[in-house]
């Protein structure tokens, strides 16, 4: 008698689930929706009806898709079309890890490699909306269809752009771990990840941290420029003088005029004055009105007096007082405030409106006792109250 009704009910699913074959091979997906119902509600524990179910809502989803296609002004008849379809593929990978589709259907794993770039697709633009919580929803569902495939680097950009929301929801804490998801995955997938991880750890002073993220960073993008400024950064911070001159001259060799500046002011706040001076004469001959040029040559003999100033302040906290003195008199404090004066007005010259050289000319200025410029400073006051 059981094993009679066993056969049975299996009859009835098959031939159920040919009806709703049938109608989705001729593209009547609506009527296929209620064949469905059919099939569900006498084998809810059938991981073929299951699968055939997350195929249905496959097609639903499509059929809308079409749907506003050709008439924009409409809204989706089933918009839950991918979530149930993600999920009676789950059901059915649950019941039966080797259930078979019909003829043209997609299996389990299929299905859901598939819906992952529709989950993406939605997450970005819930993203782009701002809706964060549905762009988590949605780039979640998509990282584990890629899971389940076992794509990693697919999987590794989801994480990426997930980390990406809760940077926007100023979420850091997921931000970072994300991050470090997405890193895992693929550690080939961002130099700039590398980067905003390495600032985060910066900011904690972490410097063995620092260390190991740069290094991953380094083994997997050794010729990115994007990674140079912040080995450059790392070495100024711990005053390993040789490996920062060895990543200066490797940025030079690139022949990206852009990243002399930089070097400057890594150099600069090294005490590598000399040397950041000879690169930036050396750009200026060829390119004398650079702003960045400019502007970098004035911070590095500000640099310098600053440099001057803790000196003398060391010297009076240990009551060296002819020290002190010699600092203050010196030749080489009037020469930093001058030559800092200089450059910085040449910069302004160049372009009158960045805050940074402003301030330092506008210190200068009232240092060695130059008249006041009302112009700069109404542009300090105005990019100050911006």
């Amino acid at each position: 008698m059981i094993v009679a009704l066993f056969v049975s009910v299996s009859a009835f699913s098959q031939s159920c689930l040919d009806d709703v074959w049938q109608c989705l091979t001729n593209k009547q997906v609506p009527k296929a929706k209620k064949f469905m119902e059919s099939c569900m509600a006498s084998n809810p524990d059938n991981a073929a009806v299951w699968l055939m179910q997350a195929n249905v809502n496959v097609h639903l989803y499509t059929y809308d898709i079409e749907r506003m296609k050709n008439d924009p002004s409409l809204s989706p008849r089933y918009p839950n079309a991918l979530e149930d379809a993600y999920l009676a593929f789950q059901k059915a990978m649950e019941l039966d890890p080797k259930v078979e589709p019909k003829s043209g259907m997609l299996g389990p794993k299929e299905g859901q490699q598939l819906l992952a770039d529709a989950f993406n697709t939605k997450a970005a633009t819930a993203q782009e909306k701002q809706k964060f919580d549905e762009a988590l929803k949605y780039y979640g569902y998509a990282a584990k269809c890629y899971e389940l495939g076992k794509k990693k680097e697919n999987a590794a950009v989801v994480y990426y752009y997930t980390a990406l929301v809760y940077s926007d929801m100023k979420d850091m804490a997921n931000f970072e771990k994300m991050m470090l998801k997405a890193l895992d995955a693929n550690p080939k997938i961002s130099s700039a990840a590398y980067v905003v991880i390495y600032d985060i750890y910066k900011d904690r002073n972490d410097t063995v941290k620092c260390a190991e993220i740069l290094a991953k960073a380094e083994k997997n993008f050794p010729d990115d420029k994007t990674i140079y400024e912040t080995q450059m950064d790392y070495y100024a911070m711990t005053g390993n003088m040789d490996k920062l001159m060895e990543i200066c001259d490797k940025a030079i060799a690139t022949g990206d005029v852009k990243l002399i500046p930089t070097c400057a002011t890594y150099l600069s706040n090294a005490k590598a004055y000399e040397k950041a001076e000879q690169l930036l004469r050396g750009a200026l001959a060829n390119d004398p009105n650079n702003f960045n040029l400019l502007k970098q040559m004035g911070y590095r003999y500000a640099l310098e007096y600053y440099d001057l100033m803790d000196q003398r302040k060391k010297a009076m906290d240990s009551r060296q007082w002819d020290e002190a003195n010699r600092i203050y008199q010196g030749p080489e404090r009037k020469a930093a405030m001058e030559n800092a004066h200089e450059w910085c007005d040449k910069a302004y010259k160049v372009n009158s409106d960045d805050l940074d050289n402003n301030r330092i000319l506008r210190e200068m200025k009232v240092l060695l006792g130059l008249p006041a410029d009302p112009e700069l400073n109404a542009k300090i006051q105005a990019r100050q109250q911006n």
